[in-house]
């Protein structure tokens, strides 16, 4: 186990609170059935006999698995087992190789974490490239077809309810939505198909018509804007593409030119999407770079996430981006952990220069979603019925918090001038860290 992981350090491993302390009651030998190891991962059982929970810790990345329903990872099985491993790793049984379902596991975290290397891959012939090549430009060309298509059916459907009114949405079954989503799938514009079924969502809120009306506009200028699809930068191209639905393949990102740094883990959210699909969004600033990455992870089903990163720490590791007209998300090429000081100096140290910079990245990307920001010196007020951002020249920004968030960020600060690290929206910037007298703190 590395020295650092330490028994308090183990427990800000945890995701909340309540999770480091119920952690503890799992961290005793007699609550498992088996609990085993080697040099690169332990593991254990617990639970019913006949049906019982799988939880691993690996050692390489520090990552965690585990069978039970939690969906937030890692879950009081996997700290109590790192607990219970800094306190008595003696009564670890050392087996030389892991059982299957560790091992399926772990084989995959060491090739996504692997360094490629020069014989990594066969070398191919110069014709088996171009073939490659051409069976790819075929596949794209038929994709674009069916989406083309079926964005003409969603805009022909767009057109006739701005002509009806948006009030003849009210009333609508969620079937309604579903059934028009499940032709933009058909049309394989996956993408489109979520957005339109979370339009019932929108539909529950007091202002529904101002929300529906900006995702509907948000989408006619994305079909409109796959109609010149040719004639648009390249980016761009990838931009539209990602957006209505095709996903770029991890191996072809990987082969893309890859940017070395100390990136300092500065935010990260999970969010529910379809089901029983968890999606983890973790931000990372880039020391020398400057440069803000977006790693985003999905979870099925409860089965957590291959690798787990503590906010605040630093990784030393090369990220590729993927194409954009403003590249934002990204995949890890290599990395590790690091113990270097963090100089964290990218920040903006006005509003209106935040409010620059968002105009650029918007002008490059119109459908960019969150735009990350480090704010320097602003201080959290409760204004008008509402939690804002002010800074010193008394420019607002407004804030999606809760009454709990937004009371911890003014005791935070206590008047005084602080950093705070989140992301904006078009509306309002949720804060994610901030930094007060130079230490980074946690939300």
């Amino acid at each position: 186990m590395p020295q650092e992981l330490t028994y308090e350090h183990i427990l800000t491993l945890a995701p909340d609170a309540g999770t480091a302390q119920r952690a503890k009651s799992v961290a005793h030998a007699q609550r498992w059935l088996t609990i085993e190891g080697n040099g690169r991962a332990i593991w254990g059982t617990l639970g019913d006999p006949a049906d019982p929970y799988r939880t691993a810790v690996d050692f390489e990345g520090m990552g965690f698995r585990c069978s039970c329903p939690v969906r937030r990872q890692p879950c009081k099985h996997g700290i109590g087992l790192l607990l219970l491993f800094s306190k008595a790793n003696h009564l670890f049984q050392l087996v030389e190789a892991p059982p299957d379902w560790l091992a399926d596991w772990l084989k995959k975290r060491s090739e996504r974490t692997a360094k490629p290397t020069a014989d990594a891959a066969p070398q191919r012939s110069p014709e088996v490239d171009q073939a490659l090549a051409e069976k790819r430009k075929l596949n794209r060309e038929k994709r674009i077809l069916q989406m083309s298509a079926g964005l003409a059916k969603l805009e022909s459907w767009l057109l006739d309810l701005f002509r009806q009114g948006l009030a003849t949405l009210e009333g609508q079954a969620t079937s309604y939505f579903n059934d028009l989503a499940a032709r933009m799938v058909d049309a394989k514009l996956g993408t489109l198909a979520r957005r339109i079924r979370q339009m019932p969502l929108l539909m529950s809120e007091a202002n529904w018509h101002e929300k529906i009306l900006a995702e509907l506009g948000e989408i006619y200028l994305l079909l409109r804007a796959f109609q010149r699809l040719e004639t648009l930068p390249e980016p761009l191209q990838d931009d539209l593409l990602s957006l209505a639905g095709v996903n770029f393949k991890k191996e072809d990102i990987l082969s893309l030119e890859a940017v070395a740094d100390n990136w300092l883990v500065a935010g990260q959210t999970e969010e529910a999407e379809d089901g029983n699909l968890l999606a983890r969004r973790t931000w990372l600033i880039g020391e020398a770079t400057g440069k803000m990455v977006l790693l985003l992870d999905f979870s099925w089903g409860g089965q957590g996430f291959e690798t787990t990163f503590r906010l605040g720490t630093v990784l030393r590791a090369e990220v590729v981006f993927y194409p954009s007209a403003w590249p934002q998300r990204a995949v890890l090429k290599q990395f590790e952990y690091s113990e270097a000081a963090f100089s964290l100096r990218n920040g903006f140290p006005a509003l209106a220069d935040f409010a620059d910079a968002y105009a650029g990245a918007l002008a490059e990307n119109p459908w960019l979603a969150r735009f990350p920001a480090f704010l320097e010196g602003v201080v959290p007020i409760f204004h008008q019925k509402k939690f804002v951002l002010v800074d010193a020249l008394r420019k607002q920004l407004p804030l999606d918090v809760g009454d709990d968030l937004g009371w911890k960020l003014v005791a935070l600060s206590c008047g005084r001038p602080i950093g705070v690290f989140g992301t904006w929206d078009g509306e309002l910037f949720t804060p994610l860290n901030v930094v007060v007298d130079g230490a980074f703190r946690g939300l």
